[in-house]
């Protein structure tokens, strides 16, 4: 990157390529409005499909909180397993070498707008297939989509 890079101009474009990105994933598993789950331990997620599961490795980038106000880096939250923080080094190298606070402080206020910022730009930086977020109460949940896997359903 050079030091005349329109940052502005960059998130918008992360976060267009992200949408689309999340468009092609959804549209190749058919997975429009599919039941799922994830684990944060094993970091997945898993789509139920009627042609067999799609397992989703997943990095949880960070949370949001409605009643906050603010979104948090995974990397900042000692609650979570390590591997989703360890995953995001990359966002913080590349916030610290550009000097971008945004991708280097640990909570930041703002709302969802800002979460998806995040979210789409981490994404990018960790060369995701994608995004998705979730809903736990108060709690709003970024993802970056890493690889995806089909499973077979079990033979009758």
């Amino acid at each position: 990157m050079h030091n005349d890079t329109d940052w502005t101009q960059w998130s918008k474009d992360t976060v267009k390529q992200m949408f689309e990105r999340n468009e092609v994933w959804q549209q190749r598993f058919a997975l429009q409005g599919a039941p799922y789950r994830w684990d944060l331990d094993t970091a997945t997620l898993t789509f139920d499909s009627p042609l067999g599961d799609v397992v989703a490795t997943v990095c949880l980038v960070g949370t949001s909180s409605k009643s906050g106000g603010t979104f948090l880096w995974a990397w900042a939250n000692d609650a979570l397993p390590a591997q989703h923080g360890e995953a995001l080094a990359v966002v913080r190298e590349f916030g610290m070498n550009n000097g971008l606070a945004l991708l280097t402080t640990p909570e930041i206020a703002g709302g969802q707008a800002e979460a998806l910022e995040c979210l789409c730009i981490a994404a990018r930086l960790q060369h995701a297939l994608g995004t998705f977020v979730d809903q736990a109460g108060d709690v709003t949940l970024y993802f970056s989509l890493l690889h995806f896997q089909m499973q077979q359903p079990p033979l009758h």
